[in-house]
């Protein structure tokens, strides 16, 4: 078994970005299925993920009434801690918090008290040996893995100084040229690119390195102080939302914004506001006017009907694989990554969480390209992926102390589509259009959109994202209400 390594280079780099930004308990309380909706409201809030409870607490405690109407079962949205299946917390969205000094949903934590888990944990790096196996990194690739983390970033930060709306790949060279030592091919740093390409695409924004744009992507480094929720985020927001009046399996059909007020429809009846609030994500409202997405009336903006269509869904997926207790001789919460990837080279390359949340758990991040291939052939064959890799990594022992495993499938699901949303290359001004709030008469506001697609820039495809863009939303619907 490994000795812990600790290289703050890539740690402070991989805390902020490995783990991004899409569990909840069944028994939250909201109103049941059953419940009527009340007839009228002074804001109508689509969506009980964390922008629409954020919204909705704010606007209760400023003494309007809501109506939260979700579609799921549940709440949380991509927030979503399963506590069932294998018997522990296991958060399949949203995880930890990045960046927790300067979070403005941490400060939020903290102002409510919550108790709070600092990431204590380690960093982890294996290289493929010269018979395809594993075997662990030496501090020559540490420090090239973390070189070229590190240019990719200044190429994030150059590009958003420059406004330059590329590729974020055609503003950085990764093939360096240091030297090789001992027995390894090729130099050092360009062994370790490809693993560098994989973590500021597929394990950030669940899309490929060349589809990132440089302008719209959040940066890959945080300041390296990430918190965890004891219990799960999504145990955490089961509490929050106590109390609001949030009506699960509604799904909103219809939204009419054309008279003096908002409409919306539902199967089980209608309910009416002075303001909406959507927190769909882009993906489902640009099918708006299809079967698949709401209607509204009147129908979206050409305009901003086309920047949705500039929007896309990246795909990061959780694997969750339980183990007997002690199987792991790692510090809570440590990250794992190899060099070679399912084909033991760079594909296919899986990010691991060991020890989670001090349980015998491992936790794989799968995203972009290699998440879509595993969601197609099914959970079985996402558990058994994660599993090999894990097993290439720390060895048969471990792997026969396998008990179980989950993962989701943000990509199947109905009311996600992806796990984040993310602009192509050249469009990332679609944001700004696609997100305004549609005004009736006299410019008086009707709907507003929020979410982590509509989040600030720092934070777009975050918790905290989602939270502060529901908040936004909450204080200019105050303002309409006066």
């Amino acid at each position: 078994m490994k000795t812990p390594t600790r290289r703050d280079a890539i740690a402070t780099g991989m805390a902020a970005g490995l783990l991004p930004p899409l569990l909840l308990p069944k028994t939250v309380a909201a109103a049941p299925a059953t419940a009527a909706l009340p007839a009228d409201v002074d804001v109508a809030i689509v969506g009980a993920g964390m922008a629409g409870l954020a919204a909705a607490m704010m606007l209760t405690e400023r003494g309007r009434s809501v109506a939260v109407l979700e579609a799921r079962d549940r709440i949380g949205g991509r927030v979503w801690t399963d506590t069932a299946r294998l018997g522990v917390p296991v958060d399949l969205g949203a995880a930890a918090l990045k960046s927790s000094d300067v979070n403005p949903l941490v400060a939020e934590l903290r102002r409510r008290e919550v108790r709070m888990q600092p990431d204590d944990g380690d960093f982890w790096l294996f290289d493929r040996d010269s018979r395809g196996g594993s075997r662990d990194a030496e501090p020559l690739d540490y420090d090239a893995l973390g070189a070229a983390y590190d240019r990719i970033d200044d190429a994030l930060a150059d590009a958003k100084v420059l406004r330059a709306d590329v590729a974020l790949a055609s503003r950085v060279k990764l093939d360096g040229d240091v030297p090789a030592s001992g027995n390894t091919a090729g130099s050092i740093a360009g062994r370790w690119s490809e693993l560098a390409r994989a973590m500021a695409g597929p394990l950030h924004l669940g899309v490929e390195f060349n589809q990132v744009a440089a302008l719209d992507a959040p940066r890959l480094s945080g300041t390296g102080n990430e918190i965890w929720l004891p219990g799960g985020l999504g145990g955490w927001l089961a509490g929050y939302a106590q109390g609001l009046p949030v009506y699960l399996s509604r799904p909103v059909s219809r939204i009419d914004w054309s008279g003096r007020g908002v409409t919306l429809a539902t199967a089980e009846g209608q309910v009416r506001a002075e303001a909406c609030i959507v927190t769909q994500p882009p993906a489902l409202l640009a099918a708006s006017g299809t079967k698949d997405g709401i209607l509204f009336q009147p129908g979206l903006p050409d305009v901003q009907r086309e920047a949705l269509g500039r929007l896309g869904s990246g795909l990061l997926d959780r694997i969750a694989l339980l183990y007997e207790p002690g199987s792991f001789e790692a510090p809570v919460n440590t990250q794992a990554l190899s060099r070679g990837g399912s084909d033991g080279k760079g594909g296919g390359i899986l990010a691991f969480r060991l020890n989670v949340q001090a349980q015998p758990v491992a936790i794989a991040l799968a995203g972009g390209d290699y998440a879509r291939d595993l969601e197609a052939r099914g959970e079985a064959a996402a558990i058994a992926a994660a599993r090999a890799q894990l097993k290439a990594m720390l060895g048969d022992e471990v792997d026969r102390r396998f008990v179980r495993g989950i993962a989701s499938a943000w990509g199947r699901d109905p009311w996600s589509r992806g796990a984040i949303c993310v602009a192509r290359p050249g469009f990332s001004a679609a944001r700004r259009i696609a997100g305004r709030a549609l005004s009736g008469p006299a410019g008086r506001v009707r709907v507003l959109f929020c979410g982590e697609a509509f989040a600030p820039q720092d934070w777009i495809g975050s918790v905290a994202g989602a939270w502060l863009s529901g908040r936004q939303a909450a204080a200019e619907a105050l303002r309409m209400l006066g």
